[in-house]
This record gives structure tokens, C-alpha cells and sequence, in this order.
């Protein structure tokens, strides 16, 4: 059986930093995929942002910015950078912002196959110290953001 994730700032202060992200990711996923009806619209942006982070490093870790173009999008893209920026994320918000201008700039020739233009920022991305301490740092100080009713 399906269940709604529920959790309130108790839960979230007194989980460790790996059910934290667990707990959250669960729940932006069920607001993203509408499973009770729900969608992210009823969160704070914070959520969201959550979301899109989590999604742009899977994707660029299993196939690079290219896939995560070709399966998200542009508006995606900038949703992840804003994601970056507000947990203080600059170095990957500045490389996302670099890939959405590649991303933009490539020709038709690339919609079926690897733009090699993204290579050098995936190789940049894999060299940068993790996000996911100042993702945790960020949902510490803002758990209230983090809050669905």
C-alpha cells in the first residue's frame, strides 16, 4: 500500500541528514508525481528546488548535461540554478548556467545525439566538492520551507 509521507519540523530535527534528505525527496516526489492528488504548486519553492537539484546530478552523473537537456529541458535548467544559488551552491550554479548557454546555442544536429560541447562541464561537475552538505545546511536553518500541510 501506497502512503502519504507526513513529517513535521519534529521529524526533520531530530532525523539524521540521511533520512532528512530521505523524508524530503519522498515527499517532493509525491507532490511532483501527483500521487494523492497534490502537486509541488502547494510548497514552498524550496521543495521544488530540492527536486530539481537531486534530478540534475543523477542526470548528469548517469549521461552527462546532455541527457539532462534532452530528458528535463531548458526551464528545468534554470530551476537548477536557482536551486544551486539558494542553498549557496555558486560553482554548480555557475556551471549549470554555462551548460543552459550551450544547451541553447547547439544545433538540430545534436537532438538525437551527445553534444561533446558538455564534455568539459561534466568533467567540472564530477571535479567540484559536493552540494549535498549545503543542501543539508540549508534545510537545517529553513525547515519550516520544508513543510507540507
Amino acid at each position: 500500500m501506497i502512503r502519504k509521507v507526513k513529517y513535521g519540523i519534529a521529524e526533520l530535527k531530530n532525523s539524521t541528514d540521511q533520512e532528512l534528505v530521505e523524508l524530503i525527496y519522498d515527499k517532493a516526489c509525491e507532490l511532483y508525481f501527483g500521487t494523492f492528488g497534490e502537486s509541488l504548486d502547494i510548497a514552498d519553492k524550496a521543495l521544488s528546488d530540492f527536486l530539481v537539484i537531486w534530478t540534475l546530478d543523477s542526470e548528469v552523473k548517469n549521461g552527462g548535461f546532455d541527457q539532462f537537456f534532452l530528458n528535463n529541458g531548458l526551464e528545468y535548467g534554470k530551476e537548477a540554478v536557482n536551486g544551486f544559488t539558494r542553498i549557496g551552491a555558486k560553482n554548480f550554479a555557475t556551471l549549470t548556467e554555462k551548460a543552459i548557454e550551450i544547451f541553447k546555442k547547439q544545433d538540430s544536429e545534436f537532438k538525437n545525439k551527445r553534444n561533446p560541447d558538455f564534455d568539459n562541464l561534466d568533467v567540472e561537475y564530477y571535479d567540484f566538492e559536493s552540494w549535498e552538505s549545503l543542501q543539508i545546511e540549508y534545510i537545517r536553518e529553513n525547515y519550516e520551507k520544508f513543510i507540507v500541510e
